[in-house]
């Protein structure tokens, strides 16, 4: 079995200029992934010749843009051939900006090490974490991301300060106090190690090829998972334990994408997550025979579907979140059948967005499903 990945909305690590975030035009990234072996590559491969000719298709790849404005048909037949074929798709969905929330909650506000990791503070940080954006200003996101980037004790006991000011003067004491707590933990922990201190209480940054530090990679957190989620299914749906990962060439993060499939090999990451649901989600302990490779997705028509796959539910969620309501309609039926399709699985979308916007389009899923039903 090999899975086929590739990404749209990648803007790499969070940035912000003059005010706003690099990511401002691209607000949300997507990475999926197709299970498949041999033999049902070989057919997806032929299905997608067919249709090309079928749409007036021209040129080596698939552009989602295209695609999506202007042939809706060809998408809704995709997703029906990889339905109709049991072709597993997995896909996370990522809002970025919730994603800086929530580290902005595990490393200031409810630290990591703060609390035991259950379902109950799960939930919790996940609420907290959506909601945060609501007392935060672009000034305090833009040093936030200053005070990561120097990675200094200096630029981070400014930004505690910069956040108690800032919660103070707007009356929010409760989030005020668990800085302070934090900032507390911190000095205690300084005293005693200064190095260990900082990577504590500061987001672990990536290397890229170039050795140079990547802050806040959202892409990173989207693989991990991805990969897990992939991992559970294959040992529970499966005859085998492993797979083979073909992703698009990443010239600026493989290194990291190599380095993250070490760790995973590495480390007993399944402890930490043991009685939580993120266990019935994904297996993190990867086997040792899974291996990376990386390739130009101008040669694979896999990799070209994982592209599409991914640019089309990325378009989806911003026409979503921008009230393009025809665009929804036209589209909801097909995210439902790539939602969940398989009970018990851990195939689908996995949504790292705010709780309300969850709970809003599975609001408009369950309509839609029911609505179809009664006709």
């Amino acid at each position: 079995m090999k899975l086929y990945i590739d990404e749209s909305g990648n803007t790499g690590e969070t940035l912000s200029q003059d005010g706003n975030f690099n990511f401002a035009d691209q607000p949300f990234y997507v990475l999926s992934g197709l299970l498949i072996n041999d033999t049902a590559k070989v057919a997806l491969e032929s299905f997608i010749s067919q249709l090309k000719v079928k749409y007036h298709i021209q040129g080596n790849e698939l552009k989602s843009k295209g695609i999506y404005k202007t042939k809706s048909n060809f998408l809704k037949e995709l997703v029906d051939y990889l339905t109709d074929k049991k072709i597993p798709v997995f896909t996370e969905l990522m809002d970025k900006l919730y994603y800086l929330d929530t580290q902005l909650i595990e490393y200031f506000i409810v630290p990591y090490y703060s609390l035991e990791f259950n379902n109950l503070n799960i939930e919790k940080k996940r609420i907290i974490s959506a909601e945060l954006g609501k007392f935060l200003n672009q000034d305090i996101y833009d040093k936030f991301l200053n005070a990561i980037k120097i990675n200094s004790h200096e630029s981070l006991e400014e930004f505690y300060e910069v956040l108690i000011n800032h919660f103070d003067a707007i009356n929010e004491n409760a989030l005020k106090k668990n800085v302070e707590l934090t900032k507390e933990d911190y000095f205690d922990e300084k005293a005693i190690n200064p190095e260990a201190a900082l990577r504590k209480f500061f987001p672990i940054p990536d290397e890229n090829p170039n050795n140079r530090l990547i802050h806040l990679l959202p892409n990173y957190n989207a693989f991990t998972n991805l990969i897990g989620r992939v991992q559970k299914y294959v040992i529970d749906f499966t005859s085998k334990d492993y797979f083979d990962i073909i992703h698009d060439e990443q010239k600026q993060f493989d290194v990291i994408y190599i380095k993250t499939i070490q760790s995973m090999m590495q480390l007993n990451l399944d402890s930490i997550v043991e009685n939580t649901q993120l266990a019935s989600k994904g297996t993190f302990n990867l086997n040792e025979s899974i291996s990376l490779s990386f390739i130009d997705s101008k040669t694979d028509i896999s990799i070209q579907v994982a592209d599409l796959l991914s640019g089309f539910i990325m378009r989806f969620w911003l026409d979503f979140k921008n009230g393009n309501k025809i665009n929804v309609e036209k589209y909801l039926p097909l995210m439902i059948k790539l939602n969940h399709p398989l009970p018990g699985s851990s195939i689908g979308i996995n949504y790292m967005v705010p709780y309300f916007d969850h709970t809003d389009i599975t609001k408009k899923m369950i309509e839609t499903a029911m609505s179809k039903n009664a006709l």
